[in-house]
């Protein structure tokens, strides 16, 4: 049996996840794993040759700088004996530096988009004047349909932050830590591993490899393998392979809405756990949905009250929207079987933010997507569904608009009626009918070798 790997994931479920699955997949090739894992988490369908090394962190995702390094650093020194390898997320890149004083070889691991990378780095490297010129930017190497406007350097959203690396009215590039992120702060590492496949972002993998003068290789998606197992054969239960968190519906709630609704007609409503509309923004997307008249699944993650001019309150909630299109809106609250959702044959669009994971789970459930990206990676991530794989539309013409309920009106009508969108979005169904994609499966028998021979 082969020496231990470590495996560091940014303690968030958006990280843990394919984090999780990567560790399956090289549990599965006879390497014993240690996971680090927050005690907050918990995760099924582990390999048996891996074991959770687990820690306590904050309830609260937003824990404060610097408390990551206290727990994980001292965690890592005791370890005996030494590992073989340490996969490292590249959020956490103050690590590279840690595993080299106790000469354990660093590889880093992205679980964001290499097109994301890719511009991220391209954009490091342009004087700030040129940035600031307000022309459209292509860069050598990169396709130029995913070529930067304007407002996507600029675009900060609600909760701030451009794209990784993009740097805003001529700023420093922006930094997560000591050693920051992206490619550069992989100077030390002696490989780099991306959730993504040579079917998505062979460009972007190549142009990264090219760069880093380094192994790239794509190992996703990395969706579970049960995703992989039911691929082209029907809807997926999130349960047999996600743990469930809090929820104010059961799967079989949703699958007996769902089973209820015609071949695709909803629209399904999800941001992430961090990001999402503003208040503003809260409202009109609900009105939107109900003028829209349309079946449609929303999963709500604020606990707050928004402002309504409807409300006889003064106040809107979600529960009244669902009141009001009682059968043919179900509003979820907190934990939604997202794979499930995606999957089921009812299911016809998806209003998205834009994460990397919702990204590659629409894509490999083949549902067209209406962007609507808030920060960072995401509006990359938009860039890549609507200029390039064109299995989206982007939800409002302008990124630093507010959203209004006639985006959403449109957008909707626009994404169900595009023919052309939905026939792209279902061959990207087809491209993993097969299951987890061959690309994908050869770099991972390459990084295995290249573990044991380094």
């Amino acid at each position: 049996m082969a020496s231990e790997i470590l495996v560091i994931p940014f303690p968030h479920p958006g990280h843990v996840f394919p984090a999780t699955e990567l560790a399956n997949h090289l549990a599965a090739r006879n390497h014993r794993i240690t996971i680090f894992l927050p005690s907050t988490s918990s995760s099924v369908s582990l390999h048996p040759l891996i074991r959770i090394h687990e820690f306590s962190l904050p309830h609260d995702l937003r824990f404060p700088p610097g408390l990551l390094e206290e727990i994980i650093i001292p965690i890592l020194a005791r370890i005996s004996p030494r590992p073989l390898y340490a996969i490292v997320d590249e959020m956490m890149a103050w690590l590279f530096d840690t595993c080299k004083e106790l000469e354990i070889p660093a590889v880093s691991f992205f679980t964001s988009s290499a097109c994301s990378a890719s511009l991220g780095h391209a954009t490091s490297r342009i004087p700030p004047d040129e940035l600031n010129s307000g022309r459209i930017l292509t860069f050598p190497g990169l396709p130029d349909d995913m070529a930067l406007t304007a407002s996507d350097m600029t675009h900060r959203g609600p909760h701030g932050g451009p794209p990784p690396g993009l740097r805003r009215e001529g700023g420093p590039v922006r930094d997560r830590g000591p050693r920051g992120r992206g490619l550069a702060a992989t100077s030390s590492a002696v490989a780099v591993l991306i959730n993504t496949c040579d079917e998505l972002e062979k460009v972007f993998l190549d142009y990264l490899a090219k760069e880093a003068g380094k192994p790239v290789w794509g190992v996703g998606p990395l969706l579970p393998v049960r995703f992989w197992d039911a691929a082209g054969s029907g809807s997926v239960r999130d349960g047999e392979v996600r743990a469930k968190r809090e929820s104010s519906v059961s799967e079989k709630d949703v699958i007996e809405w769902l089973d209820r609704k015609p071949r695709g007609s909803v629209i399904y409503v999800s941001f992430g756990s961090l990001v999402g509309p503003t208040e503003e923004e809260l409202v009109e997307l609900a009105a939107g949905l109900e003028e829209s008249n349309r079946p449609f699944i929303w999963v709500v993650q604020t606990e707050k009250l928004v402002e309504s001019e409807n409300g006889s309150n003064g106040y809107f909630s979600p529960e009244e929207l669902a009141s009001r299109t009682k059968g043919r809106g179900l509003v979820i609250r907190g934990w939604a079987p997202q794979l499930l959702i995606l999957s089921h044959v009812a299911t016809g669009g998806y209003v998205c933010h834009c994460g990397w994971n919702s990204t590659l789970e629409a894509l490999g459930c083949g549902v067209p997507v209406l962007t609507w990206p808030v920060r960072g990676d995401q509006i990359l991530n938009a860039k890549l569904m609507t200029n390039r794989l064109k299995t989206g539309l982007p939800i409002k013409a302008d990124a630093d608009a507010v959203v209004t309920r006639g985006d959403v009106v449109n957008g909707i009508e626009k994404l169900m009626a595009d023919l052309e969108v939905q026939k792209r979005a279902a061959s990207m169904r087809t491209v993993f009918s097969e299951g987890f994609p061959k690309s994908s499966s050869a770099s991972l028998d390459a990084f295995v070798n290249f573990l044991s021979t380094n």
